[in-house]
């Protein structure tokens, strides 16, 4: 038996050996126990670092609160002493009043004793009106002139001078007196720095005091040997100091370098428009912080060196007892030997080392054991490896043979059957193997397996009968060959004849007249036969997500007066629509139900369409024809009639002056009338094919007369021009009836036309194999959409009851016609320049 599977084997090494894995970053155990100890002397450390870094951020809120405090409270005092100088003017402006209202005298001594009690003020002087001083009390720098317009307007005001601060209140007037004065103290702006000086101590501070008008009033440095300058009273600066005075913590620093950068802090003296800056360096603070982690962060780094050396120090007595194991471990991995430590460990090194050797020793043992075992169990592995990978082996290659099968077929079933089962006999090892209709009874040493479904036998696999070990195997590979070909054969029989169902369906829609259109459940088009497609202008590859909003954007529904297109339901039908574009085609869609689609589960609903645009037309012709009858037979009918009419009443009266012109008018509308009737007898032999010519050889001038006689008679103010080419002179045609062609286009130009003059040219040219004979009118024209529809019958552009031309609409209709009995043809087109060119060609 021939075998085509190929044996697996896993391989496997016949003595197993445990290796302990080396490290990639080799570490010794000194490094771990150091690093531990370490970490853990150091957690403490990270503890009081924290402290420290709270202790520093607690630190630096105290100083500010101390700059701000400091700057409240120099506010405070500022206030106080202001109110008290406040007070003390007051106080003697009311005393000299009262002495000026009684004995008109400024009580000078008195007032000298409350200034020397006073014990801020340096000066104080009495002002009158015009600047004279009546009183004066120590040395001021500021003049008086000076004093008297400073608060010649305010009753008690603080005023700033260069070196000086100057209050001042007014002495009000009294009764019996027209005086008035202004009692004014001063203070030397030194004294401030007093004041500040007691603020802050000893500490680096500036203090800048300036106005709400950013004037600066007062400036000093304290301590600072930087010589920090006062700050810039720009815009800026004065409105971020009012949004500070608005914050809980007045309080910023200024956006500079570290080393020019200053804190500051900013307060209002109450009762002044006064604001007081406090200033200190940034660096000046950093000194603070730093003093006060000097300390702690030298005993922090002692910590840190200590626990670093403790754990050096163990670490060396534990590496020595770790290596001893690692020998241990190193020994077992070079011969797989057990190497006894020494006395040394056994005495010093610490129980869990000790129990760790022991340990050990006994894993060492049981590897030892455990190998031998798993050797065996290798053998036994690799036969059962082996048998199994065969029998994986014949069923993938059976796999892929059934593959092949069930794949789509590229060719015939029968074919791709055969290279299957020849592929199956190879693999299961036989030497006979086929499908055939019948089996093969007459052999005994052949077994025979039915293809077959629910339906019958398909046929049979005949095989040579296999030995008894391998007999299951191959029946159970047969069977599954066996379904795999009747699922092949009902496959292609059901194809076959649902590709015969598909392809007269498809034959059966497309043949159709009218279009069919399936649309799905959301609207959308389905399927549209060729009819439908043509209707709708659509493309074989276009998709149309909604039909109904495709209809309607492309369509006008039409109204019919009873009431059968109002309904709701885009699918209750029939409906009528007009195309947008074009008002002369029209179409009908009808709804319908479809209970299955090919393709599709569930009912859907489909349109039939068909093109009514000449039925529509019809209608419109039945419509306008009794309109027209009604014209034109009206006018002439009523004509007669009158004429008779008044013919009779001549001949009763015997007056017959008149009566020869009433006959001439009688005959003429009777004429009329001929014309009319003959009209529609023409009509009538055109669609039925009757009508005979006769035709000659014939000039194109002679028939242009003869027609230009037969128009002036109605249209004598119509002007014709003729220009007719040698080797088109001549043509072969029915003259009555070419006449006639000639007569109904010349009678247009005159009666389509507002102009005084009608005109119109007529040429006669031999292009190619035929004579074109151009008629070029100066009339009223039409648009392009009328040009198509001039020769049908019954059409006018106008074809209301009271259009302003008569006519019948049937000349043109009668002349293609004429032209179509001799084998040419006749048209319209716009002319260029106005009016409308009619030409006719006829064969030569």
């Amino acid at each position: 038996m021939a075998s085509t599977s190929s044996n697996f084997v896993v391989p496997l090494p016949p003595v197993v050996k445990v290796e302990v894995e080396e490290q990639v970053v080799p570490k010794d155990f000194r490094g771990y126990l150091t690093r531990a100890l370490a970490w853990t002397a150091l957690m403490p450390l990270f503890m009081l670092a924290f402290m420290h870094f709270s202790q520093l951020t607690h630190t630096a809120a105290v100083i500010d609160d101390q700059q701000i405090m400091r700057t409240q409270q120099f506010a405070r005092s500022m206030s106080a002493r202001i109110v008290s100088i406040e007070t003390f003017l007051n106080t003697a402006a009311d005393m000299i009043s009262e002495s000026i209202a009684g004995s008109k005298v400024i009580p000078v001594s008195r007032v000298q004793r409350l200034a020397e009690k006073m014990p801020y003020i340096t000066s104080l002087k009495l002002i009158s009106e015009d600047g004279k001083v009546d009183f004066s009390y120590g040395k001021s720098d500021v003049s008086a002139s000076e004093l008297a317009s400073a608060f010649v307007d305010y009753e008690v005001k603080v005023r700033s001078f260069d070196n000086e601060i100057c209050f001042g209140s007014r002495i009000e007037e009294s009764s019996s007196s027209d005086d008035s004065y202004l009692l004014i103290g001063c203070e030397p702006k030194s004294d401030f720095a007093g004041i500040f000086e007691r603020s802050v101590g000893a500490e680096p501070y500036a203090l800048q005091i300036f106005d709400s008008k950013q004037k600066q009033i007062f400036y000093t440095s304290l301590n600072d040997k930087g010589n920090l300058g006062p700050q810039n009273l720009t815009p800026e600066f004065v409105k971020l100091s009012e949004q500070m005075l608005q914050a809980p913590t007045p309080l910023w620093r200024t956006n500079q370098k570290r080393n020019d950068s200053v804190v500051l802090s900013i307060a209002e003296i109450p009762d002044t428009d006064w604001r007081i800056v406090f200033s200190q360096r940034v660096t000046f603070r950093d000194k603070q912080l730093l003093s006060s982690l000097l300390t702690s962060g030298v005993f922090l780094v002692c910590g840190a060196l200590l626990a670093l050396i403790v754990g050096t120090f163990l670490g060396f007595r534990l590496t020595s007892y770790v290596q001893t194991l690692i020998d241990q471990i190193n020994a077992f991995k070079k011969d797989g030997s057990i190497k006894k430590p020494d006395r040394s460990f056994l005495t010093n090194a610490p129980i869990e080392l000790k129990l760790l050797s022991v340990l050990f020793e006994k894993l060492v043992r049981q590897v030892q054991s455990t190998q031998k075992k798993l050797e065996e169990a290798n053998l036994d592995l690799t036969h059962q490896v082996n048998l199994r990978t065969r029998t994986l082996n014949q069923r993938n290659q059976e796999l892929r043979a059934l593959q092949f099968l069930l794949a789509p077929l590229r060719d015939e079933a029968q074919v791709v059957i055969k290279r299957t089962v020849e592929s199956f006999r190879l693999i299961l090892g036989l030497n006979y193997l086929t499908f055939a209709d019948k089996p093969e009874s007459d052999r005994p040493d052949l077994a025979s397996l039915p293809v077959e479904l629910s339906t019958g036998v398909l046929g049979y696999l005949n095989f040579e009968r296999p030995d008894y070990t391998q007999e299951n195997r191959v029946h159970t590979s047969l069977q599954r060959l066996a379904n795999s070909i009747a699922i092949v054969l009902d496959n292609q029989e059901m194809f076959s004849s649902v590709k015969a169902s598909q392809s007269r369906f498809n034959a059966l829609l497309e043949s159709m007249t009218e279009g069919v259109v399936l649309i799905g459940k959301t609207g959308s088009l389905l399927y549209a036969n060729k009819t439908a497609r043509g209707i709708l202008s659509i493309s074989p590859e276009a998709s149309i997500a909604k039909v109904e909003s495709y209809i309607e954007e492309r369509f006008r529904k039409v109204y019919l007066a009873d009431g059968q297109n109002n309904q709701q339901d885009f699918f209750a039908g029939p409906r009528r629509y007009v195309s947008k574009v074009d008002s002369d085609f029209f179409i009908e869609a009808s709804g319908f139900l479809v209970p299955e689609f090919h393709g599709y589960v569930g009912p859907r609903m489909g349109l039939l369409l068909r093109d009514i645009s000449e039925e529509v037309s019809m209608e419109r012709m039945k419509r306008n024809l009794i309109s027209v009858v009604a014209h034109e037979l009206k006018t002439p009918v009523t004509t007669l009639r009158l004429q008779s009419e008044t013919l009779q009443r001549q001949i009763r009266s015997g007056k017959l002056s008149d009566s020869q012109q009433l006959l001439s008018e009688m005959l003429e509308e009777s004429s009329r009338l001929q014309n009319l009737i003959c009209d529609w007898l023409d009509v009538s032999r055109l669609e039925a094919g009757s009508l005979v010519i006769k035709p000659k050889v014939q000039t194109v001038t002679g028939i242009l007369n003869k027609a230009m006689k037969s128009v002036h008679l109605h249209f004598p103010q119509l002007e014709v021009s003729i220009k007719v080419e040698p080797e088109a002179e001549c043509v072969l045609a029915d003259k009555d009836r070419m006449t006639q062609v000639f007569v109904n286009i010349l009678e247009n130009a005159a009666r389509y036309n507002d102009k005084v003059k009608p005109v119109c040219s007529v040429r006669s040219e031999k292009i190619d194999d035929s004579v074109v004979i151009s008629f070029s009118d100066n009339g009223i024209g039409v648009s392009e959409q009328h040009l198509s529809k001039f020769f049908d019958s019954f059409y006018q552009v106008d074809m209301g009851s009271g259009r302003k031309v008569g006519g019948t609409g049937l000349g043109l209709a009668i002349c293609r016609g004429i032209m179509a009995a001799h084998g040419g043809k006749i048209w319209a087109e716009q002319n260029p320049v106005g009016g409308t060119i009619f030409r006719i060609s006829l064969s030569l």
